[in-house]
């Protein structure tokens, strides 16, 4: 029996041919797609140390201050670490090559900031200067802070403020018994801000601005955790914010509502709060501001300028402690160029070279935030070679970078001298020393804060001989730092002042 030879229907054939093309068409993408790897493979993640289920990274992180235990795993890892903090990715640079990547080369891809609890509550929704997110709101309010919070000008206008509350601090340290040094720098700073940015100082407002220091400079579980919101409940994290915003609040509005009532004249010199006032009522700007957005901006000055300008006084009184040659050759410049005055003016400072490198010095050794503000990359990027992953938090070890021996001779020692003739700056343009940062996000307030801390060191240094309590060896003094965003002294440094003349009425 013979068997018929029948065709498939057109239909059907059709839909054979389509699968094999279509087979065929994928078999090739998938050749392309290998083949593109091969050529232009992606660049791998960055290196780092071992890690454990669900807690990531954070076991590397205890037993010293972080900034040091990131530099001691970078020499072991490389310069471009890759960690995971609980479920968030935070890549460590700690070169400059590295840093240059960040700040310069990526410079607008990593000008974010990540949000984190505490700043979203406390800065009004992150609407502050240092932690709003990069984009036209941001831009207009640095814009703002440079030209009219914090100019050269409007940092001048402030001297009075500086001299009056650095006279009172001589006048405080005139004891002949040890003298807690860091809480008398913590005071000043804290009181020459409060002038500054809201005219006088409020009950309550200082201890609430103290609290708030604390909660930020601590380590958040969930930030480390973001999708495990049973945290927020078990440490009540953020309920804690919200007490410390309330009660923010209500000494804030009633510092705006005075401002509002008794308007300066022309005349007067404005603080902080009358210059956004004036910003706010004048609605000249393209994104209008808020009162809310005031408060951020008054909550970025006590924040940004507190503890940073006090840390970086106490660590330079701590080396020149260490270091009694370098006091001598300090004392000796102070007095000769101000023989016969009892007291240090703003405009006396430009004459004090010397005094200007050790302040440079005590930065470049104690960054007063050793890994500065945390930036994060919108996209991803490449770094030396590596990726880095999109929303990954980046931070810059500037503390590591000021100590790297590749462009620092004699990198632990304190040596003043070393910036003799040097074009170095504080405007990060050597990325090697960037203790206020680089880039779009170099702090815009340093001019203020390098006004209140030369002054006060030169008071220092001109009223009084100081000496170690109960005998104590300069190599005796101890020298440890606290673990937190603002590295300060483990322990507080507790010196004698002998007063060289009666401090001034």
């Amino acid at each position: 029996m013979e068997m018929e030879l029948q065709l498939l229907p057109p239909s059907l054939l059709l839909a054979f041919l389509f699968l094999l093309a279509l087979k065929f068409l994928l078999k090739s993408r998938r050749s392309d797609s290998k083949l593109r790897q091969v050529l232009s493979p992606e660049p791998p993640l960055p290196p780092g140390p071992w890690r454990l289920p669900l807690i990531g990274h954070l076991h590397h992180l205890v037993g010293k201050p972080t900034h040091r235990l990131l530099r001691d795993l970078a020499a072991v890892h490389g310069p471009v670490m890759l960690l995971k903090i609980g479920q968030v990715d935070v890549v460590v640079v700690s070169s400059t090559a590295a840093a240059e990547a960040v700040v310069k080369t990526h410079d607008v891809n990593c000008a974010n900031r990540p949000e984190v609890a505490a700043v979203r509550i406390v800065a009004y929704g992150c609407t502050d200067i240092a932690f709003s997110s990069y984009g036209p709101y941001w831009r207009q309010m640095k814009k703002v802070c440079i030209v009219e919070m914090l100019s050269a000008r409007r940092v001048k206008s402030f001297a009075a403020v500086r001299e009056r509350n650095i006279l009172d601090l001589t006048r405080n340290m005139s004891t002949g018994s040890p003298v807690n040094v860091s809480e008398k720098f913590m005071t000043l700073s804290s009181n020459i801000i409060t002038e500054s940015s809201v005219g006088k100082i409020y009950d309550g407002f200082l201890p609430v601005v103290r609290e708030l220091m604390e909660t930020l400079t601590g380590f958040s579980i969930v930030d480390s955790f973001p999708s495990w919101k049973f945290l927020d409940v078990l440490t009540g994290t953020t309920s804690r914010f919200w007490q410390i915003r309330r009660r923010l609040d209500k000494i804030m509005n009633e510092i705006i509502q005075q401002h509002q009532t008794e308007k300066k004249s022309n005349q007067s010199e404005e603080d902080l709060i009358d210059v956004l006032l004036r910003i706010k009522e004048q609605g000249d700007l393209e994104i209008p501001i808020t009162f809310d957005n005031v408060k951020a901006c008054i909550v970025d000055m006590f924040v940004g300028g507190t503890d940073t300008t006090a840390t970086t006084l106490e660590w330079a009184m701590s080396e020149l402690m260490r270091n009694p040659e370098v006091m001598n050759r300090a004392q000796i410049e102070v007095r000769e160029a101000l023989k016969g005055k009892a007291g240090v003016e703003d405009g006396d400072v430009e004459k004090l070279s010397y005094l200007k490198m050790v302040i440079k010095e005590t930065l470049r050794l104690h960054v007063p935030i050793p890994l500065l503000l945390p930036r994060m990359a919108k996209q991803s990027c490449e770094v030396m070679g590596f990726k880095i992953p999109e929303e990954s938090r980046v931070l810059i070890n500037a503390w590591a970078m000021g100590r790297d021996p590749e462009y620092w001779e004699d990198a632990e020692s304190f040596r003043p001298e070393r910036f003799a003739g040097s074009g170095t700056d504080y405007k990060g343009t050597y990325l090697e020393y960037v203790p206020f940062g680089s880039g779009r996000r170099l702090c815009p307030g340093y001019q203020f804060a390098m006004a209140t801390m030369e002054l006060a060191l030169a008071q220092m240094l001109l009223c009084f001989d100081w000496e170690l309590p109960g005998g104590m060896r300069p190599e005796e003094l101890n020298m440890e730092e606290m673990s937190g965003a603002t590295a300060s002294r483990k322990s507080a440094l507790w010196l004698i002042a002998t007063p060289r003349f009666p401090p001034p009425a």
